[in-house]
């Protein structure tokens, strides 16, 4: 025998010995006390909220998400699909991960997480074995629901999700108050190329874009430009990136397109900007312009 076998270390090893360790080493995993994972999916359907009436405790006769338990072997968003199915007679497109719920009091039967989905529904709607009834509300009148559903709820539709459809590509690295001169390009990714088709015929555009280096501290008011001889006054009348959603919109004369870049000039984003879309500009006529007095002061009349 090798010295270290002795030791457990290197040397030939009885596989019947280490297949026996792995099945005690898995029953004993298995009988560590986790909690139970759920899902939970709000499914829009007609532009309404599908709900479940319980059948069943906890929360019995209780409109509630419909959802339930993950089985051993099945992906969340599976379970969320089968559930969704079993329960209202949906076939459900998943949106987005919601959030993971965690509160050890979330189930008065024993600690569950569940994973919360946003999702489309489609199909004929009708009740499951384990519903009283399947019912849709508007978003606004929302009953009293099981567990913390109505959480869910609120999260899910008090976040918006938007995606970057571009980027900003600029001389301009840092923020500049003086953007009437600098000519940028607007550069869309390669899927939306089409969607400018026309552009080029229109003077001038609208470029929205997030502003994605302001800062997340945001005061309900402030002196424009930072200048403390101008009035302290409020963000909404204000063009302060400083916002509660750094969101930009800029009107913008265009140059020339060149298939998926748009050239601009007065484009207010610094480079690396994303862009989230473009419109083209539209005069409304003659409305008349009217700005306070400390506007005027800042273009130097």
């Amino acid at each position: 025998m090798k010295e270290n076998d002795a030791e457990g270390g290197e040397g030939d090893s009885d596989p019947s010995r280490d297949g026996a360790a792995l099945a005690v080493g898995a029953v004993l995993f298995n009988m560590i006390p986790t909690p139970s994972l759920t899902v939970d999916t709000i499914i829009m359907h007609q532009q309404k909220i599908v709900l479940i009436k319980r059948k069943n405790p906890p929360f019995k006769d209780y409109y509630a998400l419909p959802g339930g338990f993950v089985e051993i072997g099945e992906a969340v968003e599976d379970a969320a699909r089968r559930e969704a199915e079993e329960e209202t007679g949906l076939d459900i497109d998943i949106i987005r991960l919601v959030g993971i719920y965690s509160d050890p009091a979330r189930d008065p039967r024993r600690h569950t997480v569940s994973a919360c989905y946003l999702a489309e529904g489609s199909g004929t709607l009708h009740a499951g074995s384990d519903a009283a009834c399947v019912e849709l509300f508007d978003h606004e009148q929302i009953p009293e629901l099981a567990f913390d559903h109505d959480r869910m709820i609120a999260d899910a539709f008090e976040k918006f999700v938007v995606k970057s459809i571009g980027i900003v590509r600029s001389p301009v690295k840092e923020p500049a108050h003086r953007w009437e001169e600098v000519i940028s390009e607007v550069v869309l990714d390669k899927e939306y190329e089409e969607g400018l088709d026309g552009i080029e015929d229109f003077s001038h555009g609208v470029i929205v874009f997030f502003m994605h280096r302001a800062g997340r501290k945001v005061a309900m008011k402030a002196h424009p430009r930072g200048r403390a001889d101008m009035p302290l006054t409020g963000i909404f009348a204000l063009r302060t990136p400083h916002r509660p959603n750094p969101i930009g919109i800029t009107v913008v004369e265009i140059i020339r397109r060149d298939r998926n870049r748009l050239v601009v000039r007065g484009l207010d984003a610094i480079d690396g900007t994303p862009v989230l879309d473009v419109k083209p500009y539209i005069p409304h006529g003659e409305w008349g312009e009217k700005v306070p007095e400390w506007v005027e002061r800042l273009r130097g009349r």
